[in-house]
């Protein structure tokens, strides 16, 4: 679902002089920055150049957490014998996994679209910038560009995927987590470079479909952050799962 474009505010007769507050960002820290301008009162223009939700809900921990989902029933199944059922054949359908994630994104994605209608801020689709103070531009998707004079600006641009200074990052079959998530095939092996939060649920996520999973982590452990009992639980359960994981390298 798309916002309405610049056109579409002119022909609506919607003066864009009398906004009070512009976000650039339509992530959860820009829509619901929005909806509090809204409540309180104030016109509130809010510029998103992609989908609504940000990264959370369209490139990380909703896509993720609905693989999970999967990768756990998988799970399941594969531990059957220990509680005493039998399962003998089984299969799964990848490009089904991958259209529900889908599915769940866009529907999530598409209540913060009306989310923004209900409280009335207007959404336009397009890259925006701050031109000088008071004064923000947007490009929209037709290439029209519109500079809207604003008495507040707030940023929220949210997060990308960060480019390591890693040699070879650019050779063919080297993808982000982004790429990851839209992948049409399941490939037969997969190197994790890093063993934070994400390369672990991604490591968890592949193995349980069937891939030979190793996670390559230049710290003395993975998932440093977290509590050293827990992350060497965790290191243990990977392992027993068939996932490779190098550490200090």
């Amino acid at each position: 679902m798309g916002g309405p474009t610049l056109k579409e505010f002119m022909e609506y007769g919607i003066d864009m002089s009398e906004i009070d507050v512009v976000i650039i960002g339509g992530g959860p820290g820009g829509y619901v920055a929005a909806i509090k301008a809204a409540h309180l009162g104030l016109k509130a223009v809010l510029m998103e150049k992609d989908k609504l939700g940000g990264v959370c809900l369209n490139k990380g921990c909703i896509p993720t957490k609905a693989l999970i989902s999967t990768a756990e029933v998988l799970n399941h199944i594969q531990r059957a014998g220990e509680f005493g059922i039998q399962v003998k054949d089984y299969s799964f359908d990848f490009p089904a996994i991958m259209k529900r994630k889908d599915q769940i994104t866009r529907r999530l994605s598409s209540g913060v679209e009306k989310l923004m209608k209900a409280n009335q801020v207007r959404v336009i689709r397009g890259e925006g910038q701050i031109v000088e103070p008071g004064t923000a531009e947007v490009l929209d998707a037709e290439g029209q560009k519109e500079v809207i004079k604003t008495k507040n600006i707030i940023i929220a641009t949210g997060s990308s995927v960060m480019k390591l200074p890693i040699p070879g990052l650019d050779l063919e079959g080297v993808i982000t987590s982004d790429e990851a998530l839209s992948l049409s095939e399941l490939p037969s092996k997969m190197i994790i470079i890093g063993g934070g939060a994400v390369g672990i649920e991604f490591a968890g996520i592949f193995r349980a479909l069937g891939v030979e999973v190793t996670v390559v982590e230049m710290l003395p452990r993975i998932l440093l952050p977290i509590d050293e009992e827990i992350a060497l639980r965790l290191t243990q359960l990977l392992k027993k799962r068939g996932i490779e994981i190098l550490t200090d390298c």
